[in-house]
């Protein structure tokens, strides 16, 4: 598939089936976040790869809980969000697998590592979209993982102490119809050009 098409086509998935991902699907989904730019070609993000739904159900009521749900604007009617349906217990959607994209503690202000963090998860919706995995960004990481008992998981994978997770790919198949391209708002772009 042509990039541009992965780009306009794919969208924010939040009603998934119980079926699993294919390990070499998630391998691969994962090694397009390894390759996502990163500040000074440090290769400085973790990915830690969760493929347990119980496991992610659990975190992901965590998750729903760190968030504000009384939010002015509704996010999706076709792909409701927590923010749109207070029924929904978890923040991850029932998705089969959940990758947690990590950064360095110390460094977890800086705007660089941030968007090294959001650069890898975009990879890894491209990457999931073009090999038939839906998927969805969400955030609430760092609020996550303060939670008590939250920390010891990390501990127990393995992660370095150093490190800590700021962003969540959630993955899975849809349940349902896969929604329709939006129209781009007007007005979002600017181009400059030389004076001559």
């Amino acid at each position: 598939m042509e990039l541009m098409d992965i780009i306009r086509n794919r969208r924010s998935i939040r009603k998934y089936t119980e079926q699993k991902i294919e390990k070499g699907k998630l391998e691969t989904i994962v090694e397009a976040g390894l390759f996502a730019p990163n500040p000074g070609g440090r290769q400085g993000t973790r990915i830690l790869l969760l493929d347990d739904a119980e496991m992610i159900e659990k975190i992901g009521i965590v998750n729903a809980n760190c968030e504000n749900r009384n939010w002015d604007i509704g996010v999706s009617k076709d792909q409701p969000s927590i923010i749109d349906d207070k029924s929904i217990k978890s923040g991850f959607y029932g998705c089969q697998a959940l990758a947690m994209i990590c950064i360095q503690r110390a460094r977890k202000d800086q705007v660089n590592q941030i968007g090294a963090a959001f650069c890898c998860a975009q990879n890894m919706v491209l990457e999931a979209y073009d090999l038939g995995v839906s998927s969805v960004i969400v955030g609430r990481a760092e609020a996550t993982f303060v939670q008590p008992g939250m920390q010891e998981l990390l501990d127990g994978w393995g992660l370095d102490p150093d490190y800590m997770p700021i962003v969540f790919v959630c993955l899975g198949y849809i349940n349902g119809g896969y929604p329709k391209i939006k129209a781009r708002n007007e007005g979002r772009s600017i181009f400059i050009e030389e004076r001559k």
